[in-house]
């Protein structure tokens, strides 16, 4: 019979040590994804606190690479959705960050990506979003409008309660990109789906997302209506309280929802011959101030034409402040 000594040389000596081997080298290869997927996220993270620190261009430099890293791991469905949904982050951290350049490339690949991967699901349709609002923030409208009626359409077809806020950012913003092409009717029509889908959406994970969804779709609904010879301020009114409560939020960077509710608030209360137009008007240029995008600049544009006819009706007397 084999002493202990002799099995143990049977085991670590002969065919035992190539068992052994193969154990250890599945134990590896087990934890290789895991230790990658820590190593994604560690990276992802970074980048974003990057980003919100201000180094805006070693944040997105990161993301850039990272993505170029998933990219060539896209083996599997799973390892091509990680990749999907690393480019719709980065695209939406370089559109927030003001980078609509960047956000047009990275949203470009996402929005083809989860053509394939996800044609019928939210992940395309977001991802059809954000390549929109990418266009309309270079003043591509016409293209913008496209791909924001496809996010609607797909999200159509998602009945989960946590779609709501998301569907109506997509109404919402669709229903902004009819406004600016003079659709009104459209406009209307889809400004109304966006209040009602947000007024169903329950709260979201994000604090105050759903809060931001219900600025955006009153607002848009304000600027329909009044394009439309109807009373916006209501809805603009509505818009106002959301985003007052939202305002300073990272994922609103530079108050652009509030800059926009106050020209809406100020369109609709000239048109109705209300005296707040002019505070309203005044605020919206001021919140407006500063370079942006093409979008930005057009809406900046926008209200300082609305304030200087505002004011041009109510003369400004000796002592009070023009500002």
């Amino acid at each position: 019979m084999p002493s202990g000594a002799d099995l143990f040389e049977l085991f670590f000596m002969g065919p035992g040590l190539l068992c052994l081997l193969v154990l250890v080298l599945f134990a590896v290869l087990a934890l290789l994804p895991r230790s990658a997927r820590r190593r994604h996220t560690r990276r992802v993270e970074r980048a974003t606190r990057l980003i919100e620190s201000g180094r805006t261009t070693d944040g997105l430099a990161l993301l850039t690479r990272e993505a170029a890293r998933t990219r060539r791991r896209r083996r599997t469905p799973a390892a091509a959705t990680s990749s999907l949904d690393l480019l719709s982050h980065h695209a939406s951290a370089a559109l927030t960050a003001g980078h609509p350049d960047a956000a047009l490339a990275a949203a470009t690949e996402a929005a083809n990506l989860s053509a394939r991967l996800h044609p019928n699901g939210l992940r395309h349709a977001k991802a059809c979003y954000a390549l929109g609002r990418t266009l309309a923030k270079l003043g591509r409208d016409d293209a913008a409008l496209a791909h924001l009626q496809q996010a609607v359409a797909i999200g159509d077809n998602t009945d989960h309660d946590d779609a709501l806020t998301s569907r109506a950012l997509f109404a919402a913003n669709t229903a902004l990109a009819l406004q600016r092409l003079g659709q009104v009717t459209a406009a209307l029509d889809m400004a109304a789906r966006a209040v009602h889908l947000a007024s169903a959406a329950p709260e979201e994970p994000i604090p105050h997302l759903r809060t931001a969804g219900l600025g955006w779709a009153h607002t848009a609904l304000s600027l329909a209506q009044t394009d439309g010879g109807l009373d916006g301020r209501p809805a603009a009114h509505e818009a106002l309280e959301a985003f007052r409560l939202v305002d300073g939020e990272e994922f609103l960077a530079g108050g652009e929802g509030l800059a926009l509710a106050c020209y809406a608030a100020a369109y609709a209360a000239h048109r109705q011959g209300d005296g707040q137009a002019l505070a309203s008007a005044r605020e919206a240029v001021e919140r407006f101030s500063g370079s942006g995008d093409v979008l930005h600049e057009r809406r900046r544009a926008d209200a300082a034409r609305l304030l200087a006819e505002i004011t041009s009706e109510y003369p400004v007397a000796s002592g009070d402040d023009a500002r």
